[in-house]
């Protein structure tokens, strides 16, 4: 007696349908993973920038401050210390600076002996203006001690130094100056293209920088310093 045998079964599987379906919606969520993705890193970018620029800010801030507060700096009231030079965009000054290991008493740079003593009374003289350190277009901040020349602080769009007297008027003439207002306005070193500005930016003299209407980020900061060494 034959037995009856059942036909096989077909394989169960995806229509090409279904399968086309699974990959669009495959798809859309790929791409919102993605997008969010790149959204979050673009974000970390610019906050990194961002940080960068307020640290390139206060750094310059910091440096000019110091020294600045230096100005005229004589223990032994020789006279010769002070503000050399005073202008919007350069401000050149001297102190005494016995400790530097140099001997140095005519205060340009190079060692007048070779015996490298310091002398006693021998001065410092310090430059602070902008100028384009690495060559690539951008402004940073440079700090000149006789020929040598470096940048203490990087992407400085603006820089603006004020002069005032005792009584707070401004003055150009470097005996009257007792305090220095320093504008500065820095910018990230990218631009970022989620980001817009029309902003402008009033200096310390009432000079308006901008609007730029780029894609940089920017800060804006005005400080006041008091040169604690210049005779009253």
């Amino acid at each position: 007696m034959r037995k009856n045998i059942s036909p096989c079964r077909e394989n169960a599987g995806f229509t090409l349908i279904e399968v086309l379906v699974v990959l669009a919606i495959s798809g859309i969520l790929l791409g919102g993973v993605y997008a969010q993705f790149t959204s979050q890193q673009a974000s970390y970018q610019a906050q990194d920038q961002v940080v960068e620029m307020q640290q390139n800010l206060r750094a310059g801030i910091s440096y000019m401050a110091q020294e600045l507060r230096m100005a005229g700096y004589d223990p032994y009231s020789s006279g010769r210390a002070g503000i050399e030079t005073a202008n919007l965009t350069t401000v050149v000054f001297t102190y005494v600076a016995d400790d530097d290991g140099l001997d140095n008493d005519n205060a340009d740079g190079d060692n007048d002996t070779s015996t490298g003593a310091d002398e006693t009374g021998e001065l410092q003289t310090i430059t602070f203006d902008l100028y384009d350190a690495y060559g690539d277009g951008d402004n940073d901040i440079g700090r000149q001690v006789g020929g040598i020349k470096r940048a203490i602080a990087e992407n400085i769009e603006e820089l603006e130094f004020r002069y005032l007297n005792s009584d707070g008027a401004v003055v150009t003439k470097p005996d009257d100056i007792k305090t220095v207002q320093i504008s500065l306005l820095a910018r990230v070193g990218k631009p970022d293209r989620n980001f817009s500005s029309n902003k402008t930016y009033t200096s310390a003299s009432g000079d308006v920088w901008g609007p730029y209407n780029d894609r940089f980020r920017r800060r804006f900061q005005i400080v006041t310093i008091y040169l604690r060494n210049a005779e009253i």
